[in-house]
């Protein structure tokens, strides 16, 4: 018996850079693959984070695989999407430097509805779509928050990270009222936060005073989250040695509660 309200579309949106867009992206569609859940993870961001992290080096990616920057364009088939196969549950439809050139356009509604409309036929493919968004590219950021079903925020506990929420936040209400009536912002993920700093302590306890939802998991600054991005891995997995139990422990628990916010549910053994 399936165990997943399929599809379910998952934006990983917030319109401040450096926050952990891909960073919590990329563990989202692992945590889902390695589950055995027909994942899909699309990179709407022209920098390409999330192309480079998920799709390892030694895969070949054919010239015909699809960037995301078709899916914009007048009379693309959905039926003819080519992604990048990197395990048997995890496909990747990746940015190229295609993208740059609907970044480079003022917002149009056209163009993100099209792109709206596309993605959720893909999605029709698979289990769990996560979507990797931009920070300035309207059109993009808003094109993923249109198509999916629930967003979920990475948040610094900083002044900017504070300003950030608090503006992304209008900018998910008018994607709501124009394009996707049904969409819902999970809450935000602490993310870098430094135990031992009293200001981020205070600051967390602000965040929640201030009406802003946060997940329950903090993900704590740890040197080994960059490390497994260089090792082109989530932080749970690598050798023995290797892995930083802690880190691993946040990144699974952050992923649990994200995908069960968002209607998903996995077999208890995984």
């Amino acid at each position: 018996m399936q165990s997943v309200i399929a599809p379910r579309i998952v934006a990983c949106s917030n319109i401040k850079g450096g926050e952990g867009k891909t960073t919590i992206a990329r563990h989202l569609a692992h945590y889902a693959e390695e589950r055995k859940r027909k994942t899909l993870a699309i990179d709407l961001d022209p920098q390409g984070d999330l192309t480079a992290s998920l799709i390892p080096s030694d895969i070949e990616v054919d010239d015909e695989c699809t960037s995301s920057a078709e899916l914009f364009m007048d009379g693309f088939d959905p039926a003819k999407v080519k992604v990048v196969s990197v395990s048997p549950y995890l496909d990747v439809l990746q940015s190229t430097d295609d993208l740059d050139e609907i970044t480079d356009l003022d917002e149009r509604s056209a163009l993100i509805k099209r792109a709206r409309d596309v993605i959720r036929k893909i999605a029709g493919h698979y289990d769990v779509v996560i979507i990797d968004t931009p920070t300035n590219a309207s059109t993009c950021y808003k094109t993923g928050m249109a198509a999916a079903h629930v967003t979920v925020s990475p948040l610094q506990l900083d002044t900017y990270g504070m300003r950030g929420a608090e503006k992304f936040l209008r900018k998910s209400n008018q994607v709501k009222s124009t394009y996707n009536p049904a969409l819902k912002h999970l809450g935000f993920v602490v993310n870098r936060f430094n135990s031992r700093s009293k200001s981020h302590r205070q600051l967390v306890s602000e965040v929640r005073d201030a009406g802003f939802t946060l997940l329950p998991t903090v993900l704590r600054e740890r040197a080994a989250v960059q490390d497994a991005l260089d090792r082109q891995m989530p932080v749970w997995r690598g050798k023995s040695g290797t892995v930083n139990r802690t880190a691993a422990n946040e990144f699974k628990a952050m992923c649990a509660e994200v995908f069960g916010a968002a209607g998903v549910k996995f077999p208890e053994a995984a």
